[in-house]
């Protein structure tokens, strides 16, 4: 199975794009709990603004490994 994921661009594109959705997903989590810590508005303002950012990342990174995986699927056939 690794080899062909490794051979089949789809399968490399795919897992690159789950891993940067898990760290972007991660990193704003890791925000949101920060800013929940220290519960200024300066915080929570930080917070509401990463979210902001990242929204549209996230939207793009999982139609990227939707399409990707569904390569990999119709590829393997």
């Amino acid at each position: 199975m690794r080899e062909r994921v490794r051979t089949n661009p789809f399968g490399v594109v795919a897992v690159a794009a789950v891993s940067l959705l898990c760290l972007v997903v991660g990193g704003a989590g890791a925000v949101a709990i920060y800013a929940e810590t220290v519960g200024t508005w300066r915080s929570l303002f930080l917070m509401e603004q990463t979210l902001a950012l990242l929204v549209p990342t996230v939207k793009v990174l999982l139609a990227v490994a939707f399409v990707a995986g569904v390569g990999l699927v119709v590829g393997s056939r």
